[in-house]
């Protein structure tokens, strides 16, 4: 922060900037939750953060690769040439189209840094908890008896009840009603807020050799627009769209009814029937096939 604030104007301002949160909907350095009660202590900014979360959203591919969504993560300060193609798809509203866009639309988390009370030893950890977790830590700050969890001298601890795996996962997020310091070690504070992760962004320049430059320290970089749509063959996407679009109306024109063939209407409403039930029988990894498909197409055409 720009000026040193006292601890109710940065309670404020911390409430003031979770009011702004779009919701929507671990490795090594990694924290998450195991099945079971788990205790968590959120530590507060680093660096060059604001608060002590950082909005990240990214986007996806089919070939693996994934990026970090400028607009999302930069809370809509910069544009972002995927989002653009998601609304796109959106606003053509066929069902491959839809499939498509839900493939490619960014996936939200917020990122912090927390000490697990079960093993301090591991000390600082990233934890990207979901929307439900988040909002419970919401809810804390917002509640007078809790306030800035975050405060190394009269934050609070939190309780994370876990319970099944999978799509099976919930949770229960209580704060401790105890004001508790992060430590009582002046040593080990010093290391745990100098170990901890800046999860600031950064943006990186148009030229790729400066990134490791750049992005030194900083674990969130976003990349420029152009060099976006460049490095990830979008530039063409509209030319493949309108092409696509073309074909698809033109298969839907309706056949020139004639007295000498009554029966083809009977057939072809058979054909589209049996047609619309293999359309819902599709799995998931139609929409990624489509995006090899059409990304392979673009860098031929590059």
């Amino acid at each position: 922060m720009t000026k040193k604030m006292s601890k109710a104007e940065k309670v404020k301002a911390l409430r003031d900037k979770l009011k702004k949160q779009d919701l929507g909907g671990g490795g090594a350095g990694f924290y998450s939750p195991k099945v079971g009660k788990n205790t968590i202590r959120i530590l507060p900014e680093v660096g060059d953060m604001d608060f002590f979360f950082q909005p990240v959203g990214r986007h996806f591919f089919p070939d693996k690769r994934a990026m970090y969504c400028p607009s999302f993560t930069t809370e809509k300060d910069l544009d972002c040439p995927v989002c653009e193609i998601v609304r796109e798809l959106h606003n053509i509203g066929d069902k491959q189209s839809k499939k498509l866009a839900s493939n490619l639309g960014v996936r939200r988390s917020w990122w912090m840094n927390v000490i697990d009370r079960n093993n301090e030893d591991a000390g600082p950890l990233m934890y990207t908890p979901g929307v439900m977790v988040f909002n419970s830590i919401i809810s804390l700050i917002n509640d007078p008896d809790y306030g800035d969890v975050t405060d190394i001298d009269e934050g609070s601890d939190i309780l994370i009840d876990r319970d099944g795996t999978g799509i099976e996962t919930s949770y229960e997020v209580h704060g401790r009603r105890k004001e508790s310091a992060l430590t009582d070690d002046d040593d080990l504070l010093d290391k745990w807020l100098n170990d901890a992760k800046d999860l600031s962004y950064v943006e990186v320049s148009e030229d790729s050799s400066e990134d490791d430059e750049l992005s030194e320290g900083h674990a969130v970089h976003i990349v420029p627009y152009d060099r976006i749509v460049d490095e990830f063959g979008l530039d063409s996407f509209g030319d493949d769209e309108d092409e696509e679009a073309e074909e698809e109306t033109a298969n839907r024109r309706p056949k020139r009814k004639t007295r000498r063939k009554p029966v083809v209407e009977e057939v072809d409403d058979g054909e589209e029937d049996e047609a619309s039930e293999e359309d819902e029988g599709e799995d998931e990894g139609e929409p990624a096939k489509e995006v090899n498909r059409r990304m392979a197409r673009r860098s031929r055409r590059r």
